[in-house]
């Protein structure tokens, strides 16, 4: 076999291959050319709850309303700190007291019973100190309660501050004179301060109401 004639052959081959080919495809339709049309605005989402399980979800008023109510329990919170700036003259006489304090307390250590005020203001310091920052926390200058006891409100009062700060002085005490003060010591200085201090706040309480009824 010729050249030409494998060549005549395979474009023969080739030629039936095409015709029963386009035999089997089927024929093409044209689609409907329909337009395109926008889709529909999103809605508000719907949820779908169980009839006998109701689900409702907080309008955005009352979440901010919630949300408002728990900022000012927070800032309430805070606002109802008290500090000795809310009752200056009761920090005075705390003050005075704790001084008072220092002072008998070296006075009773000198040997002719003499006052050294720089001593005395030293040794009351970390008192003082522990006092007032501590304040706040322990409440000793909110307002009082006109329901109870003068005298049990005063001291109660007082014993919650004095729980804390004055452990607190014995300790900026002994950072300040470089070792751990004798428990003797601290045993005196609680008992006294909370005498000290109680008593004065008493007296002070019962200024303040007889002030109060005079004025009115």
């Amino acid at each position: 076999m010729t050249i030409l004639q494998r060549i005549s052959s395979n474009c023969f081959i080739l030629l039936l291959l095409v015709q029963t080919c386009d035999a089997f495809v089927p024929l093409r339709t044209k689609l409907p050319n329909h337009p395109i049309r926008p889709l529909p605005k999103s809605s508000p989402t719907t949820i779908v709850t169980h009839p006998h399980f109701p689900c409702t979800l907080p309008s955005t008023s009352s979440a901010r309303s919630i949300q408002n109510q728990d900022e000012d329990e927070q800032a309430g919170g805070w606002n109802s700190l008290s500090t000795p700036l809310d009752r200056p003259v009761l920090a005075i006489v705390d003050l005075l007291s704790l001084f008072l304090f220092a002072g008998i307390g070296k006075a009773s250590h000198s040997a002719d019973g003499s006052l050294d005020i720089g001593a005395v203001l030293i040794t009351a310091l970390p008192f003082v100190t522990a006092w007032f920052v501590t304040s706040p926390l322990t409440g000793v200058y909110s307002d009082d309660d006109q329901s109870k006891n003068v005298i049990s409100d005063a001291f109660v009062k007082t014993a919650k501050g004095w729980i804390i700060a004055v452990p607190l002085g014995c300790v900026l005490r002994g950072f300040i004179k470089g070792y751990v003060p004798p428990l003797p010591f601290v045993i005196v200085t609680m008992i006294a301060t909370l005498v000290i201090l109680g008593g004065a706040r008493v007296v002070f309480s019962f200024a303040e109401d007889f002030f109060v009824e005079f004025v009115n």
